[in-house]
């Protein structure tokens, strides 16, 4: 019985998160009774926030307290600026609503750097409270989640405000997307909770589905890469050669992305599941022409999100200055970018890189435009396919790197102690690694409508074959995992 009771409280040490086994049995258990609630909208959401709410509660603890605060001032904000007609009382409580939402995110997840930051500067000793230095779980995602609403009310998208303080926290806490995006908008999502639950046999095929893709990416192709080669290198760059780094870096950007958009999938799964959809975040990243491009493909809801709340008011307030106006716009939002990722020296390297290359995209574009005219559309397209999937390699180092030395010393790696003869030797030893690797470049550059074909045939399989269809991928996965795999990428910001 006491090891029961426990299983209900917070630890740290044993957190509560999408790809372990327990979240598969207690959401299996709560699902049977979702579906027996699912056509009393009421019932249904309370069910949903409870679940939620037990969710984060599991993976922070006593910091779902500080979640129901934001969400809760955020609430009265939105009813607030939409209710008054005085412009100046709506900037204020705008404000009101940024001092809270961004004031936490700072005070949690900055004020040691920050203050690390002072003390070398001044020279001082200033030390962080305790409190400041633990950082709630998906505080990043559920801030701007909670902000698109207040701005949406502010720019009048949203007309009406959400009247029921419950549902508005279950769009805060919802728990597929609470903990690394997507970064879902209430105008979006909130309907979807007003409204009946629609599942049906296509949703649900499609469910399972993506959660059988995503748990195929993670640990098939994401968690195998990382832990029997990425991880040594990057670890100890230096201890290789310049040959095994380059083919890290290239795994890395790989890993990366099976990583992030296996969660991806599984979470959009478990919500079409549960009658709800969530946007996607990836678009076949790979293919993109340009950073540019590259970020309409990629993480496609924090990039939509900064392009509707940051680029373009700021793009808006510097239009008198053209051209530089908007590289200068382009530059501040990756910083931005950057430092919403974490706070250290590689992130806002690596978003400034990003901030550049797109600024660098709106300066270019006449030049860019004469040379496609030159080239054939095959050979320019190749072209810049090629240079902007090595600038996400590239940058990839940098935002996978413990620090800055250890990026560094993998460049100086790569360009200085390369011998292409020793490949050879390393896929004799590495040759299950390179094989997962080039079938997961492979699938990735297969058309888009394969995967729809794919999700086609699935649904129309019969019951039991579906069934047997799932337990079969589950064991030949479970074959690769390995005790120590990695919890998803983006849970740490």
């Amino acid at each position: 019985m006491n090891t029961f009771i426990e299983y209900f409280k917070y630890s740290k040490d044993h957190l509560l998160v999408y790809n372990s086994v327990a979240f598969f049995g207690l959401f299996t258990f709560f699902y049977l009774l979702f579906l027996l609630a699912s056509k009393k909208i009421p019932v249904r959401n309370i069910l949903l926030l409870a679940f939620s709410l037990f969710f984060y509660y599991r993976l922070s603890g006593l910091f779902v307290v500080l979640m129901c605060f934001i969400a809760a001032s955020d609430y009265v904000i939105g009813r607030i600026i939409l209710a008054t007609k005085n412009e100046r009382v709506k900037v204020r409580f705008l404000m009101l609503s940024i001092f809270i939402s961004v004031g936490s995110l700072l005070y949690f997840k900055y004020t040691g750097f920050i203050l690390d930051l002072i003390n070398a500067i001044f020279q001082t000793e200033i030390k962080a409270p305790a409190f400041s230095l633990l950082m709630p779980i998906g505080i990043s995602f559920y801030v701007f989640k909670t902000l698109s609403y207040i701005f949406d009310c502010y720019n009048e998208v949203i007309e009406k405000p959400e009247k029921n303080y419950l549902t508005y926290l279950l769009y805060v806490s919802f728990f597929p997307n609470i903990l690394a995006g997507p970064i879902a908008k209430a105008r979006h999502l909130l309907p979807q909770f007003n409204s009946p639950t629609l599942i049906t046999k296509d949703s649900m095929s499609r469910g399972f589905f993506l959660i059988m893709l995503g748990i195929v990416k993670k640990y098939l192709i994401a968690d195998f890469l990382w832990n029997n080669f990425i991880e040594r290198v990057f670890n100890a760059p230096t201890l290789f050669s310049g040959l095994e780094n380059w083919i890290a870096m290239y795994m890395a950007a790989i890993q990366f992305y099976y990583d992030f958009s296996g969660y991806t999938d599984l979470v959009l799964g478990i919500s079409l599941l549960l009658g709800f959809e969530i946007q996607n975040n990836f678009n076949r990243p790979f293919l993109a022409q340009n950073v540019t491009d590259l970020w309409r493909r990629w993480h496609i809801t924090l990039s939509t999100w900064l392009s509707e709340y940051v680029f373009t008011p700021l793009n808006y307030s510097l239009r008198k200055y053209k051209k530089p106006g908007a590289v200068f716009a382009s530059i501040l939002t990756f910083v931005i970018s950057g430092l919403w990722h974490g706070p250290k020296l590689t992130y806002v390297l690596w978003g400034t890189l990003h901030g550049m290359a797109i600024g660098w995209d709106v300066a270019s574009q006449n030049w860019r435009t004469y040379w496609k005219k030159l080239i054939p559309a095959s050979g320019y397209k190749f072209i810049s396919i090629f240079i902007t999937f090595h600038f996400i390699a590239f940058t990839i180092v940098l935002f996978d790197a413990k620090d800055i030395r250890y990026a560094f010393d993998m460049y100086s790696m790569m360009f200085t102690k390369t011998a292409v003869s020793l490949f050879g030797q390393w896929l004799g030893v590495y040759w299950s690694e390179f094989l997962i690797f080039a079938g997961a470049l492979f699938i990735h550059f297969t058309p888009s409508s394969f995967k729809e074909t794919l999700i086609k045939r699935f649904r129309n399989l019969h019951l039991l074959a579906k069934a047997l269809l799932i337990f079969l991928v589950i064991i030949f996965v479970f074959q690769f995992y390995s005790a120590e795999t990695q919890n998803f990428i983006y849970l740490k910001f």
